[in-house]
This record gives C-alpha cells, sequence and structure tokens, in this order.
C-alpha cells in the first residue's frame, strides 16, 4: 500500500526544467533510497514533497491526501518529517530542548503559552527516553551547537522522530562523516526508523545497497529505474547512466 505517490510532477526554474514528470510510489513500512548523480534533482524533489518548493505541474499524495504547495509545517503534522544535507537544529537550545519541542504539536501543546513545560511530567520523560534511543541522554543539557558534527545529525534524526512522523525523510545523512561514525549513524538509522517508512539520498552506495529494501534512480530529474538493489545493480540504464559496472558490482557485490 502506498503511504507517498508523486504524479507527473515537475519543477522548473525560469526556463531551466529540474524535475521532468517523476511518477514514483512509495510503499508504507518501506526503506526507499533515492540515488542518482550530482544535479539530478534529488534535493529539489525532496523540497517539492516536504513544502520548501511549489510544484510547477503535478500532485503529491501522502496517505491519500494531497499534499503538493501546502506549507512544511502542515505537511510535518500529517505526519512526514525530513533533514537536510545542512544540519538544521535550534544551535541555542539544549540537546533536551530541541527533542522537547519537536514533540509539543504531536502533545497538543503546540503554539500554548498556558502550560509550563518544565512541570509537563510525561512530556519530558518521553523526551529523554528519545534522547536514550539516539544515544545522546548524556547530552541531554548541552547547547545543541556545541555537539560534534554526527551527534549533530543524530539529533536532527531525533527531532523527526519527536514529530511523532510514520515517514521519515533523509537527505545524504551520513554526509562529512568517518566511516565509522557512518556505520554508527547507520545502525541508528535502522533502529530508530524501524516501523517506519523511510526514504534516503544518499551517495554512498555500500550503504544505499546495505540498507534500502528498494532504489530509485534520478537522472537528469527523470526516473530510470525503481526496483530492488539487485535488480538496479543489474540494470544496464543504470550502469550507463550512473553508477558503472564496476561500481554497482563493488556496492554490495558479495550477496547471495
Amino acid at each position: 500500500m502506498s503511504i507517498l505517490s508523486l504524479h507527473n510532477v515537475s519543477k522548473s526554474f525560469g526556463k531551466t526544467e529540474i524535475i521532468r514528470g517523476v511518477n514514483l510510489d512509495i510503499q508504507a513500512g518501506e526503506r526507499h533510497a533515492i540515488i542518482g548523480p550530482n544535479g539530478a534533482g534529488k534535493s529539489t524533489l525532496f523540497h517539492l514533497i516536504s513544502g520548501k518548493y511549489q510544484l510547477s505541474s503535478g500532485r503529491i499524495t501522502f496517505r491519500d491526501q494531497e499534499i503538493q504547495n501546502r506549507p512544511p509545517y502542515e505537511i510535518v503534522r500529517l505526519g512526514l518529517a525530513r533533514s537536510f544535507q545542512v544540519t538544521n537544529i535550534f544551535p541555542r537550545l539544549s540537546v533536551f530542548e530541541n527533542v522537547r519541542c519537536g514533540m509539543l504539536w504531536k502533545q497538543g501543546l503546540g503554539y500554548s503559552f498556558r502550560h509550563l513545560l518544565g512541570s509537563q511530567t510525561e512530556l519530558n520523560a518521553r523526551a529523554m527516553r528519545l534522547l536514550e534511543e539516539i544515544n545522546l541522554d548524556d547530552r541531554a543539557d548541552f547547547p545543541a551547537g556545541e555537539l560534534a558534527y554526527a551527534q549533530q545529525r543524530a539529533l536532527e534524526l531525533g527531532v523527526a522522530i519527536a514529530s511523532g512522523a510514520d515517514l521519515i525523510m533523509l537527505d545524504e545523512p551520513v554526509a562529512g562523516m568517518s566511516l565509522s561514525e557512518a556505520e554508527a549513524a547507520v545502525s541508528l538509522i535502522r533502529k530508530i526508523t524501524e516501523g517506519k517508512t523511510l526514504v534516503i539520498v544518499e551517495h554512498d552506495m555500500n550503504i544505499v545497497f546495505d540498507i534500502a529494501d528498494r532504489i530509485s534512480v534520478l537522472v537528469y530529474g527523470e526516473i530510470i529505474a525503481s526496483d530492488s538493489p539487485q535488480a538496479i545493480r543489474a540494470n544496464p540504464k543504470v550502469q550507463e547512466a550512473y553508477l558503472g559496472e564496476a561500481a554497482l558490482e563493488d556496492a554490495g557485490g558479495n550477496d547471495a
């Protein structure tokens, strides 16, 4: 069953067409990777889905509701949250406060000036439990801007989860990390998104083939293939347009 569907989605900036008639179905509960060369339009596609950009044409449905051109806050409230290539947190707030802020609307406390958050015992307990899940409970009182880069990325994931979203979109979540940091991040992503739908843009093909149930390949604003990792690895069009045969063999080439 599709939780997110793109119907002939296009986006132009002036006369330059960036996204060209994309059709894509994301199944509920799957881990779906979107790959493609630099400039293919992957981040633009994320911006269209999450409401940062308006479509030039087409439709986007989330749980059978049309969400194209809605403001981002409305889309988040429907249950779709995302991260960005550049870390997007409140650097002056504590790690704990960042996560708690992400929970407010889901708990019915959005825009409420009548509640003292310190007295919200269950809310605060939930925030601490989430910090434990993302391994930041020992940094709860730290200003978020003072965290190490990999920890900031983990916090951003935590804020997305805190919103109560059932569909999480991650834009290059391990970019700029060391190998060990990336491995820890992938392990965290697996754990924290269990039971949810994940859509991920990532350049590291080993991570993509390891984590994804299905992969879509975006080239020059068009989806040229959408299939299982094994089928994508063997697809001649994908080999020619993006990865190259050797790269595909190297990425998870030891799979049975």
